[in-house]
């Protein structure tokens, strides 16, 4: 795990000393900077996890240069298969002797999570590449003399100072992210997951976005398979991928261990390969502790287990520079707990296995179950609910039997695009709010989604894996832990999972109101006895009061501020109601946007300077 920067064309020397300060917390155990031919300038900052001694980079040999953020977990399997022959020990140097026989085909045989930048000297060609999931980010941007490229938005935005696209900020606060290849900033842009760039060093000539790997195939298909069967293989896949992540590390790797059944089957199969595994939860001092329930799944595996206690005690003081992190407007409350538990469990390890992805590909959030069982399709209810739903007071309690109705009457009566945001982020819908437009491009993915000739469940999980997962989970996953210099590792995400799970019959997902249903099958044959009857669990935040209370000093002051972002975009009364409580809407909902209003306003002063 590192962050890397770089530069094809003219380089200032300031530009890597800003790099190396702004991405030494990504790469603490070394940085090194390099220039090749002379218009390539690559630097790396290193977390050593992998070959200690020999991994340093940049890494070249006469054909080709690397800088290299991520894991390859099957890179010593990868030697043997294709027989090659290094100086190292490292992931790194395999992808370059494997780039040295197969070219870019050797994109294929990668298992694991990377963003790299691959010098091929010979050709004069310098090729960016994201991983399938988008576990790691990358960022680039082209000026008159240079192309940018790095780790993180923060970096170019310090070296190119880019001004504020409106649209991208109105595209945040309709669907509460910023989405596809275009970020907050004129000119800098997000390389996509699961694709590549290509860039001619000589002339400085940049192509569009290729990808190379895809996963609405395997939507696209149905497996024919039994559930036994199904059970079967994908014990045996998520093994596998356990197994390569607690291996491919020289130092020690536990396991975060919450109350659900994803990190816990994760755990139990990290145990058979690792009998003295270390696991780590989290104890909150408030109604969201699940710590007892981890505690009961530890003692069950025989882990070496300890409780990371986290309160928010120091968030006022914390609270910028935990948003501040991302570069970005970022609206999940999540990412509050998230830095908080890297922070404590770096004390211990700098390697953690999660169990992220479970959700997203085996059908475990409860907004899913409506889609899986046809609820959204009578024209009769829909109509229904076209009439119903806006006379229907906000629900008081998001967990109650009343919500669950109230969203789902929400849901009918609405159409793809802002069905699908109803569903899943839910900010601000109403676009009358708005001055400026939002982006098109996710209403295009979406409702292109929406369109295919696929089960309404695997519209909804296909849809949410190219744009919640990748632009806010694994984003905050990324930012929260590499601010700790921690790496965290998904096995859920492996290519292993990622080509298998889609194509599962959708009854082996959501059956009836049974969410993640061949998950819980599995988990029964790992966990105690009705651990896999129990509901998901995250992070829960007490957003309401944070927002309310702990928050509202620095709340007040940038929303009251004279030079706000929001006024340039948004109905400045809506957001004075808003702060007064005079919307109707939920206390969640009202929480949820504030929240994401000031995360914005914070960005927006720390990204001006002021």
């Amino acid at each position: 795990m590192c962050g890397i920067f770089g530069n094809v064309g003219r380089l200032k020397e300031s530009d890597m000393k800003i790099a190396e300060e702004m991405l030494c917390h990504r790469g603490p155990d070394g940085q090194v900077y390099k220039t090749y031919d002379p218009n390539v300038h690559l630097f790396h900052a290193r977390l050593s996890i992998v070959d200690i001694a020999g991994g340093t980079q940049p890494m070249d040999t006469e054909d080709a240069a690397i800088i290299f953020n991520g894991e390859i977990y099957n890179h010593l399997d990868l030697r043997k298969q294709f027989r090659l022959r290094g100086n190292t020990h490292s992931d790194t140097e395999t992808i370059l002797l494997l780039y040295q026989q197969m070219g870019l085909d050797m994109l294929e045989h990668l298992e694991g999570m990377f963003a790299m930048a691959l010098y091929d000297k010979r050709k004069g060609k310098l090729f960016l590449i994201r991983d399938r999931a988008g576990k790691k980010p990358l960022y680039f941007s082209k000026t008159d003399e240079s192309i940018y490229f790095g780790s993180e938005q923060n970096v170019l935005q310090q070296v190119l100072r880019p001004s504020v696209r409106l649209s991208a900020i109105a595209t945040y606060l309709h669907s509460g992210m910023v989405y596809g290849k275009d970020t907050p900033f004129e000119g800098v842009y997000e390389l996509r997951p699961g694709h590549l760039l290509e860039i001619d060093v000589r002339s400085g000539a940049m192509s569009e976005q290729r990808q190379w790997w895809s996963i609405v195939p395997f939507y696209e298909k149905t497996l024919d398979i039994s559930e036994e069967e199904a059970l079967a293989e994908l014990d045996k896949r998520l093994k596998l991928a356990v197994r390569q992540r607690i291996e491919s590390s020289d130092l020690e790797v536990g396991c975060f261990l919450s109350g659900g059944i994803d990190s816990g089957i994760v755990t139990a199969m990290a145990t058979e390969v690792k009998p003295e595994l270390r696991t780590f939860t989290v104890k909150f001092s408030d109604k969201y502790d699940e710590s007892p329930i981890a505690r009961k799944v530890a003692n069950h595996l025989g882990t070496r287990h300890q409780e990371l206690s986290v309160s928010y005690d120091n968030l006022l003081q914390d609270f910028e520079k935990i948003v501040n992190a991302y570069g970005e407007p970022f609206v999940d409350d999540s990412q509050i707990p998230s830095y908080y538990v890297a922070k404590e469990a770096r004390k211990h390890l700098t390697v953690i296995v999660n169990g992220d992805g479970g959700d997203e590909l085996l059908g475990g959030y409860r907004r899913y179950v409506p889609y899986a069982n046809a609820l959204l399709r009578s024209k009769g209810v829909k109509a229904l609910s076209k009439v119903v739903a806006p006379m229907l007071p906000s629900p008081k309690d998001k967990m109650s039997l009343y919500n669950y109705g109230y969203r789902l009457a929400k849901l009918n009566s609405l159409d793809s695009y802002e069905q699908y945001l109803s569903a899943s982020s839910d900010l601000l819908l109403d676009t009358s709010l708005f001055k400026v437009k939002p982006d098109t491009a996710l209403e295009k993915t979406i409702n292109g989604i929406y369109r295919k000739d696929i089960s309404d469940l695997r519209k909804i999980m296909l849809s949410d894996f190219q744009t919640i997962l990748p632009y806010i989970l694994l984003k905050k996953i990324d930012i929260s832990s590499m601010q700790s210099s921690l790496e965290g590792r998904s096995p859920f995400l492996s290519k292993d999972i990622l080509e298998f799970a889609p194509s599962l019959p959708d009854k082996l997902k959501v059956k009836g109101r049974t969410t993640k249903y061949l998950l819980r099958k599995l988990a029964a044959r790992y966990l105690p006895a009705g651990n896999e009857k129990l509901p998901k669990r995250g992070f829960e935040v007490p957003i309401i009061g944070m927002v309310d209370q702990t928050l509202q000093p620095i709340l007040k002051d940038y929303l009251y501020s004279s030079n706000c972002l929001y006024k340039d975009v948004l109905d400045t009364s809506f957001v004075e109601d808003l702060m007064n409580d005079k919307v109707a809407m939920s206390k969640d909902k009202r929480a949820k946007v504030l929240f994401g209003l000031l995360t914005m306003e914070i960005w927006y002063r720390n990204q001006r300077g002021t």
